[in-house]
């Protein structure tokens, strides 16, 4: 959570808090696995480890499946998660490498989490995962990632607080028995847990392909220097564009319509055919929703970074 917290904080940028400390400490926590599981003398760390692991990665896959169905209905839950790669690589706009590093940041984070509560909660009845993950998303909340992703209201605070029920149920069923679980585990096979990972990476770049650009992307992308986007069917290619505090993009409409932005400043007009500069007068950090019309999936979205301004 360090990258999260350190940039809505404002205590600088994303990338370096990911870089010098998430990716060295999951590094850590993989050789403190291998470590402990040739020690007779620390195996009951590694039982913590293995089913923090196994409990945090169901838990991020409850929660997300959680939250399909609000998502299928219009409500842009999962754009948290493209953010984070787009600020991951410091990039001008989103593309298929940032979605890959969001959503490998988005299940690092609950497998992190998962282990965390392994470690402090191990053998306690399954509802204190509950808690626990209750307490997790209070923690955001009372921080400013609730503004920053604009994180309010009764109906979206009622979503990502059961969301994050659904994350503590199978956490706690599995660090609730630890050894029944690493048993359970070890007659799948004497590698099941470090298979459940590789197959989540793969599942992740075989669904992202970070390897290619689409069309729509890089047309989007070649519109200007700079962050820039095509706008077809109201939506914005890239879908998320990243510029410091009062710093401006450019669209171009490729739509026989036209479109008003009220987020920018001065709500441009963006005729058809024709490329507009727009900017945008958040201060601080903040993720801007920037709608086309008053359809759910309209438009795109501005991440105002002020780390990196």
């Amino acid at each position: 959570m360090a990258p999260l917290l350190g940039w809505a904080y404002g205590l600088g940028p994303f990338r370096v808090w990911f870089w010098a400390v998430t990716v060295p400490s999951a590094a850590l926590l993989a050789a403190t696995g291998v470590a402990t599981a040739r020690s007779t003398r620390l195996q009951s760390l590694h039982r913590s480890l293995v089913v923090g692991t196994v409990g945090g990665l169901l838990g991020t896959f409850a929660y997300d499946l959680f939250r399909v169905p609000f998502t299928l209905a219009g409500v842009r839950l999962f754009a948290p998660i493209d953010t984070y790669g787009v600020l991951i690589l410091g990039a001008d706009s989103s593309n298929p490498l940032t979605g890959l590093f969001g959503w490998a940041f988005h299940y690092s984070n609950g497998i992190g989490l998962g282990i965390t509560y392994a470690v402090v909660a191990r053998g306690r009845p399954w509802p204190w995962a509950l808690a626990w993950g209750m307490a997790v998303e209070t923690l955001a909340v009372a921080s400013p990632v609730a503004g920053i992703y604009a994180l309010r209201g009764p109906v979206l605070l009622a979503i990502a607080y059961g969301g994050h029920l659904a994350y503590g149920a199978p956490l706690g069923l599995l660090v609730s028995a630890p050894d029944r679980t690493v048993r359970q585990l070890r007659e799948i096979g004497s590698r099941s847990t470090a298979c459940a990972l590789l197959a989540v990476l793969l599942a992740l770049v075989a669904w992202q392909r970070p390897f290619t650009t689409p069309a729509l992307v890089r047309a989007g992308e070649q519109v200007a220097p700079g962050p820039s986007a095509l706008v077809l069917n109201g939506r914005f290619h890239p879908q998320y564009l990243r510029v410091p505090p009062y710093g401006c993009v450019t669209l171009h409409n490729g739509d026989p319509v036209g479109y008003t932005l009220p987020a920018a400043i001065g709500a441009p007009r963006l005729e058809p055919g024709r490329t507009v500069r727009a900017c945008f007068a958040s201060p601080g950090n903040a993720v801007l929703r920037v709608r086309t019309s008053a359809q759910p999936y309209a438009g795109g979205f501005v991440i105002v970074d002020r780390t990196e301004g």
